[in-house]
């Protein structure tokens, strides 16, 4: 009797043991199901407010373009995180931001040649000022090479730099705009060219990790001052567009990389 006592007194314990540890184990499993849709949940809750504040900003940019202030414009529209537009939830953005990106391009391309066309008009009548050599004249070199215009943003990994957007137009010209509300302008020809072992960075990889290149083409930009810049152009593992100046930076890194959206 006190054996059979015993037994039962044993399987009970086990019983008890089995029954606390299933419970840990539903709990902890709830647990763990519950974390994901919390953390989404996160994520969907901060897009209304980007979406409501990158609103704002466009409007700031429109208002300025309106009012013929196209590099404080260009400077606010700096304001947005040029990656995010790659998501469907910036559609809307994504086009009101080149648009009026553009729009401003385009008339501080015209400034920029009428006030270099009045430098070198002064400097003609015995001014002692140096004139700013205009834009040359555009072209129609990029007409089979439609792939290679439009709008890039700049690839780097480091916030010391003050390159943000590079538009290239079909007729050749070309607009830089940088971070601190200043533009460059100028104008590109494009040719083809199997030039290897150019640096480059690679864009598939959201990093600063190198590799070099065969170019597809080369273009050269002639800038408003005079001075020219080669860019190589190809085609990345993603599938996207990329200009580099195969030159490096800072020792490890690439001075100017450029990513077509």
């Amino acid at each position: 009797m006190k054996i059979t006592t015993h037994v039962l007194l044993t399987a009970g314990i086990l019983l008890t043991s089995i029954g606390l540890a299933g419970c840990q184990m539903g709990n902890s499993s709830q647990s763990s199901q519950s974390s994901a849709p919390a953390a989404a949940s996160a994520k969907s809750s901060s897009e209304p407010a980007k979406l409501a504040e990158y609103n704002g900003i466009i409007k700031t940019a429109r208002s300025l373009n309106q009012d013929g202030q196209y590099k404080a414009s260009n400077k606010a529209l700096n304001q947005i995180d040029i990656t995010d537009l790659s998501e469907k939830t910036y559609a809307t953005i994504k086009t009101e931001y080149f648009d009026l990106q553009k729009s401003n391009d385009q008339f501080l391309l015209k400034k920029n040649a009428a006030s270099s066309s009045s430098a070198a008009a002064k400097s003609n009548n015995g001014s002692s000022k140096q004139a700013t050599a205009p834009a040359p004249a555009t072209n129609n070199s990029f007409s089979g090479y439609g792939k290679y215009t439009g709008h890039y943003f700049f690839y780097n990994t480091n916030d010391d730099r003050i390159q943000s957007g590079l538009n290239i137009s079909s007729d050749g010209s070309v607009i830089q705009n940088n971070s601190d509300g200043t533009t460059f302008s100028g104008t590109a020809y494009i040719q083809p060219s199997s030039q290897g072992g150019i640096l480059s960075y690679d864009v598939s990889s959201d990093s600063d990790d190198t590799k070099t290149i065969t170019a597809n083409v080369a273009i050269v930009v002639t800038w408003s001052n005079g001075e020219k810049e080669t860019y190589y152009g190809y085609t990345g593992y993603d599938g996207s567009t990329v200009l580099t100046d195969g030159q490096s930076y800072d020792g490890n890194l690439v001075n100017e990389v450029w990513q077509k959206f």
